[in-house]
Parts: structure tokens; C-alpha cells; sequence
């Protein structure tokens, strides 16, 4: 009996790690998301605030911003296509252009357990994903709430803090 006690303390962090990461993972692959994005800028002391959706396809995810500028951005595994909704205008960025994008890594692939990028740590419901390279977004964390995601929070290249907020789409 004390072995399947033992068996059961031993395997339980490693199913936890495992359900929250496959959370993570489906709540990018098989929903689509409404956001709501909180920039906190400690540089002209003020909040910057956005809205939007993003939707998963084949070739990657489209993020939409619907507030207060409409302008959506295409990931694909090679690019990032932006466009300014209101101005009619496109840009075009590489993603091998870009140094090790911890966020767009994980938003294309999904979280690893075992990626040389980053490592994971987990706590009840929360993820701490931190980089390994020690540039770029150090840490992200994503909290769950109700078995959804609920928020994804980190630092970005210029320590800006952002929250992203997410709720399910209804489907039609």
C-alpha cells in the first residue's frame, strides 16, 4: 500500500505539469479568443489599453485589434504580416529576422516541457514560463481560472508590463 502512496506523490507534479500545459496548449489551438491587452508604460506613467480576438488557422493565428486602432497581424511559422486596417497598409517582418522570441514561440508551437528555450515551473494553477537565454521576455506568466485560460502577463523588451485578459469566443 505505501507503494502506490509513493507511486501517487511521485507522478502527481508531473500530471499537474502536464494538464496545465496541455490547457495552455488547446486554449491557443482549438479556441478562439477574445483579449483584452493592458500595457502599464512606467517611462510616461500611463496605461495603454486594446482589444481584440485572435484566431487559430492553419498557417498560424490572426490577431485582430478592434480598439482602439483596427489593425490585424498574420503569425505564421516565417512571417508576421501586418496590416493597418484603417490606413489600407501592409508591412512584412521575418520571424528569422527577430531574435529568439520566447512569445511568438510559444503562441506558434505551444509550451514544451522539455524546450532548451525556457524552462516551466508550476504552481496550483499558474505557469512560469522563464527564459533560458536571458533576453527578450524573461518571464511569462499564464494563470488559469475554471479550466481557461485567464491571463498571460510578462514584462516586454522595453519593461513595459502587460496583461492580457482572454475569454472564450462564442461559437456561431
Amino acid at each position: 500500500m505505501r507503494l502506490i502512496y509513493l507511486a501517487l506523490l511521485l507522478t502527481s507534479p508531473l500530471t499537474f505539469s502536464n494538464d496545465l500545459t496541455s490547457l495552455f496548449n488547446n486554449s491557443f489551438k482549438n479556441s478562439s479568443l477574445a483579449f483584452i491587452q493592458s500595457s502599464i508604460n512606467p517611462y510616461t506613467n500611463s496605461i495603454d489599453k486594446s482589444e481584440g480576438r485572435i484566431l487559430k488557422n492553419k498557417e498560424g493565428a490572426i490577431f485582430y485589434v478592434d480598439h482602439p486602432f483596427k489593425e490585424k497581424y498574420e503569425l505564421t511559422k516565417d512571417e508576421i504580416i501586418i496590416t493597418d486596417i484603417e490606413l489600407n497598409q501592409t508591412s512584412r517582418m521575418q520571424l528569422s529576422d527577430l531574435e529568439d522570441n520566447m512569445l511568438i514561440d510559444i503562441l506558434l508551437n505551444g509550451l514544451a516541457v522539455n524546450n532548451s528555450s525556457y524552462d516551466l515551473e508550476f504552481d496550483r494553477d499558474t505557469i512560469f514560463i522563464k527564459s533560458s537565454l536571458g533576453e527578450g521576455y524573461n518571464q511569462i506568466e499564464v494563470k488559469f481560472k475554471e479550466n481557461k485560460i485567464y491571463y498571460l502577463k510578462y514584462n516586454d523588451n522595453l519593461n513595459i508590463e502587460n496583461l492580457i485578459m482572454f475569454k472564450n469566443l462564442a461559437v456561431n
